[in-house]
């Protein structure tokens, strides 16, 4: 047969591939056979025992139809028996084919007598070591398939069943299964005859292999590496007689010797040179490999290093790189820098094919007389088709050529010998090299820096990435693992497309908590920094040098105490500055470093190319960052000491701006958008829940405030003074000090936290409140509503009067848990109404104040435009003034709240009921004279009972009900309450005038129905004077004054 008819080129290349192929497919099979959860389900049925047991005990001999009654539940299942195990089983079969091909393509090339040099006829030489080794990894991966055996044999079973008669290849299938249980032996039977052309390919490794496999040292002695050594040859082009061999492999060639020695080693190992290149290769360089091949090196010995049985760990440490990410590092920059720069190394090349190698080829061509049509004519188009290309050129059909020419020179009948005429094989291999850097760049790139072998050895890239993080020197290069996954998918083949899916979603899953666990390493470091930020703030915050200041006097005194200060004494703030040292590096050093160089490794890539997905890596961390931020203001919000008490918004706020220093930091370490991460964070706070659905600090202190503070207030714990502005407390029993949280600094720094959309969501609770304890007062009026229109329309006769406040001042027996009257009741309700208010309007006045600090202009231009409106303007500006700080005329907010419980209630009866409940709060407040706790304390301004605080929730309630009823009567209302309270006020004074049995507080009653006129905007001290003498007013006040001294006295 002609050589050209024996398509040795074409074959080694076909059957290469398919090889690699088919070992993916064992592969998969045998990853699924070892794994419960991928493997039949069928397989672990207890029905099967007894089946499985039988085929694998007599396999290949099994013959269901002789034993009917164990394969009886194979029967049954036969169909989906053949459906499942159908994969397999012709998986199987077609190994079996390609084996045959192999070995068969093997013979042939022996018998031709080939001659094979890598560093002639390396196309050849190359796919036929490569197919050897494919086919010793294919026997070798297929003896170590479990259930093989079992998987075989019920197929065959189950097709027997259905068909009546065997699958056709089993017989010689299920031999090969028992010929390949020892594979090395069976192999060295079939590849042992075929030694002589194995020996001649190994023995031209070695000037490669030898010059290649040196140790670093050698590497870096002779400066082969070193771009600098000689500059003046920089510039010109590399020229090497072994070109092909410049970028093969180290692992590729210790894979060829290694195996094919194993295999035919009676033979092989007698030869001098094969036998040193063994031994070279079995000690694998265990010595600095050079890139990619160092890598592989230690994947693949990581788990398979011995180890004495003595020492618990299955790793070994010396076989830890500590350098390893640095070197991915640079390997990935090189193969990203050859991708940037594809375009210009695809026109060099172009150039230097057309300018140099079309003419040496055609003038070499040309002088060669002893080549026979066919290989004359393969040169000479060959020769021409290169002077000729472009970017555009398929030139895979070139090289395809040069590989026939080898194939058919190198054979021992050739008239024309490829050993004879070195110069041309140096000349072609070196175009061949040349095309592929024009158009296969990729593959180049693939073949020299490829690592998606670290698919296969995901606990070890786990381990690597993870002790990367933990070496300060080493961390900036830890994203280059997350790279590596981006590799993952050259690891994939045609034939085995079922497992495309798995490894990309696996590639995926490992960028991901690659990139998790960098930035989280780096919010680690971000937390300790915002330690240590907190640590410096605290030593000058008030309370700090509070401390301090009576450390210091207690030393002045001497004695016992000066030394419990001298234990006490805190370090002094900016000590940390001092050093003795510029070399020696503090904790805080030591933090900023590691995070610098954490973000180094973070902003280098702005995106990563993983599996068709694009990952950003500061957006990662962006994201990282919030969540660390939001989790350490709420860790820092509840205060260690006292878990169900939060923090006091002036310490809040100390911890916030000391965070917010840190991160800012960062800003110089990584690129990020520090603001736009500060608003997302500290806006989501000012909501009750943040976008992971968490309680805010608007959540928590809105709580607090409510179920806490205002809640001990109505209970009489709590008194809100209007002249501190703020709640005191008013005796013992309460675990933290109300004014610490009430004061305006602390309503200060609380609107800063929990911005104005914190202050809106806290005020609408409030006023919600507010709204059902004015539901509690309706329901009241409504049960006494004749009483009280009696007293409206009566209030000048003094007989039905007190009739009125008889039925008001009854305390009803009937009802259990409740004995005080209507009176008591809505006073108390009412004095609830007037404190929450107080404290309402005490927060809006510190939102108003900070806002005035941070935005002057847009706050003066709508206090302007606001304080230009008349009443019904400022009323439609109302939920704006308020969201300003600014209070209006009318309460917009709790005027809606109103509407929307009395949507089922007639307007007109809704009125009548407001009417009359300003007609019981003006008729009770004569009940205050004989309470003990209303007496009013000037220091304080304010009464023990918070009755003070009843002016302000009438005016509030007023403007608020009858604003809401819309008929313009605000003013009358006022005037008719202050009528009634007035007169009812005087009368029960000239009652109690000469009873010295009762306690009497009518001074308290004077200056609450003047307050009530200067806080209300629609009463004057004109009406005042009209319906109250004035002076008692006076008097009132020179009382409560007189009284408050004669008790300090």
């Amino acid at each position: 047969m002609e050589s050209s008819q024996l398509k040795i080129a074409e074959k080694l290349v076909i059957l290469n591939d398919r090889a690699v192929g088919m070992l993916t497919r064992i592969y998969n099979i045998k990853k699924a056979c070892a794994d419960t959860k991928s493997k039949p389900a069928f397989l672990a049925d207890k029905h099967m025992e007894n089946v499985i047991k039988h085929v694998a005990r007599k396999f290949p001999v099994v013959d269901a139809r002789m034993n009917t009654s164990t394969f009886h539940y194979v029967d049954t299942m036969k169909e989906d028996i053949i459906k499942s195990l159908g994969l397999y089983y012709y998986t199987f079969a077609d190994l079996m084919e390609l084996k045959d091909n192999i070995l068969q393509l093997l013979t042939t090339m022996d018998a031709c007598q080939c001659q094979l040099d890598i560093s002639l006829n390396y196309e050849l030489t190359a796919g036929y070591l490569n197919l050897v080794v494919n086919l010793i990894c294919l026997m070798v991966l297929l003896s170590r398939v479990d259930d093989r055996k079992v998987v075989l044999g019920l197929f065959n079973a189950a097709y027997d069943l259905l068909h009546g008669q065997s699958e056709s290849s089993f017989p010689r299938l299920g031999q090969m299964i028992l010929d390949y249980e020892h594979p090395m032996r069976k192999l060295s039977e079939d590849l042992g005859p075929l030694n002589r052309l194995i020996s001649s390919a190994l023995s031209s490794l070695s000037p490669v292999y030898l010059r290649r496999n040196i140790t670093a040292n050698t590497w870096r002695n002779a400066q082969i590496l070193s771009l600098t050594a000689n500059p003046q040859q920089i510039l010109y082009a590399a020229q090497t007689d072994t070109i092909a061999c410049e970028y093969l492999s180290l692992d590729v060639m210790d894979r060829w010797i290694v195996l094919c020695t194993t295999v035919c080693h009676s033979t092989m190992l007698n030869d001098k040179t094969i036998f040193h290149l063994w031994q070279m290769s079995l000690q694998m360089g265990v010595c600095i490999r050079l890139f990619r091949d160092e890598v592989l090196w230690l994947l693949r010995h990581l788990s398979e290093w011995p180890s004495s049985s003595k020492k618990a760990s299955k790793h070994c440490d010396e076989l830890v790189d500590r350098q390893l990410p640095e070197l991915l590092y640079y390997m990935l920059e090189l193969r990203q820098l050859v991708t940037k720069y594809s375009d210009v190394i695809q026109r060099y090349y172009l150039k230097y094919v057309n300018g140099y190698d079309a003419i040496m080829t055609r003038e070499l061509v040309a002088n060669i007389n002893d080549l026979n049509e066919d290989d004359a004519a393969i040169l000479s188009d060959f020769a021409s088709s290169i002077s000729s290309i472009n970017s555009d050129t398929d030139l895979r059909a070139l090289r395809l050529d040069w590989f026939r020419f080898q194939a058919r020179t190198s054979m021992a009948r050739s008239p024309f010998l490829l050993t004879k005429n070195r110069k041309l094989a140096i000349i072609m291999n070196t175009n061949v090299f040349h095309l592929k850097m024009i158009d296969l760049q990729d593959e180049m790139l693939k073949e020299t820096s490829d690592l998606s072998v670290y698919c296969f050895y995901i606990k070890t890239l786990e381990r690597q990435w993870r002790s990367c993080l933990t070496l300060p020197s080493q961390s900036r290069f830890a994203l280059c693992f997350a790279r590596i996954c981006g590799h993952f998918s050259c690891a994939l083949h045609d034939m085995c497309p079922e497992e495309k899916n798995h490894i990309l979603e696996k590639s995926l899953a490992l960028c991901n908590s690659i990139l998790d666990d960098v930035c989280q390493s780096i919010t680690d470091v971000v937390g300790a920094l915002c330690e240590y930020e907190l640590r410096l703030a605290e030593q000058t915050s008030p309370s700090t040098i509070a401390a301090q200041i009576v450390s210091q006097m207690l030393r002045t005194k001497g004695g016992k105490n000066a030394a419990a200060a001298a234990q006490k004494d805190p370090t002094p703030a900016g000590e940390e500055s001092y050093r003795a040292d510029r070399q020696t590096l503090t904790y805080p050093d030591k933090l900023q470093t590691t995070l610098i160089e954490l973000c180094a490794g973070v902003s280098q890539y702005r995106q990563l190319f993983v599996s068709d997905h694009f990952f950003a890596p500061r957006e990662y961390l962006s994201q990282h960052i919030e969540h660390k931020f939001v989790d350490l203001i709420l860790a820092m919000a509840v205060d260690p000491a006292s878990p169900s008490t939060p923090r006091r918004p002036s310490d809040l706020l100390m911890i916030i701006q000391s965070y917010m220093t840190v991160l800012q930091n960062i800003d110089a370490c990584v690129p990020l958008d520090i603001t736009r991460l500060f608003n997302n964070v500290l806006l989501q706070q000012t909501q009750p829940l943040d976008s992971r659905n968490k309680e805010t600090m608007t959540y928590i202190y809105t709580k607090w405030y409510l179920e806490v503070v205002l809640r001990r207030a109505s209970a009489g714990h709590m008194l809100w003074s209007e002249h501190l502005q703020a709640m005191i407390s008013s005796g013992e029993g309460i675990e933290f000090a109300p004014e610490q949280y009430t004061d305006p600094r602390e309503l200060r720094c609380l609107a800063q936290i929990i911005g104005p959309y914190g202050v809106k969501y806290l005020a609408e609770r409030l006023t919600w409140h507010v709204a059902s304890q004015i539901g509690e007062l309706n329901k009241i009026v409504l049960a006494n509503r004749d009483v009280l229109h009696t007293a409206r329309t009566n209030f000048d006769c003094n007989e039905r009067m007190k009739e009125v406040m008889q039925v008001l001042s009854h305390e009803p027996k009937e009802k259990k848990g409740s004995t005080s009257s209507p009176a008591d009741a809505i006073l108390q309700r009412t004095s609830i109404i007037g404190q929450i208010f107080s404290f309402r309007d005490a927060l809006h006045t510190a939102l108003e104040q900070v806002l005035l600090h941070r935005l002057p202009f847009l706050t003066s231009s709508f206090a302007n435009l606001y304080n230009s409106m008349d009443d019904n303007g400022k009323s439609a500006l109302g939920e704006l003034g308020a969201a300003m700080g600014m209070q209006g005329p009318i309460d917009i907010a709790l005027s809606n709240a109103v509407r929307a419980q009395s949507l089922q209630v007639n307007p007109d009866e809704h009125y009548q009921m407001s009417c009359l409940l300003l007609v019981a709060i003006a008729i009770s407040l004569p009940k205050l004279a004989t309470v003990e706790s209303a007496t009013y304390k000037p220091s304080l301004r304010a009464s023990l009972n918070n009755t003070h605080c009843i002016p302000l929730a009438v005016n509030t309630m007023a403007g608020a009900l009858f604003h809401h009823h819309g008929r313009g009567d605000i003013h009358l209302r006022m005037k008719e309450f202050l009528a009634l309270a007035s007169s009812s006020v005087l009368r029960a004074a000239q009652e109690m005038d000469g009873r010295q049995d009762t306690t009497n507080n009518q001074s308290a009653l004077y200056i609450m129905l003047e307050q009530l006129v200067n806080k209300c905007r629609w009463l004057s001290m004109d009406v005042l004077e009209a319906c109250f003498p004035y002076n008692l007013v006076r008097t009132a006040y020179q009382h409560c004054y007189q009284q408050e001294a004669d008790t300090f006295q």
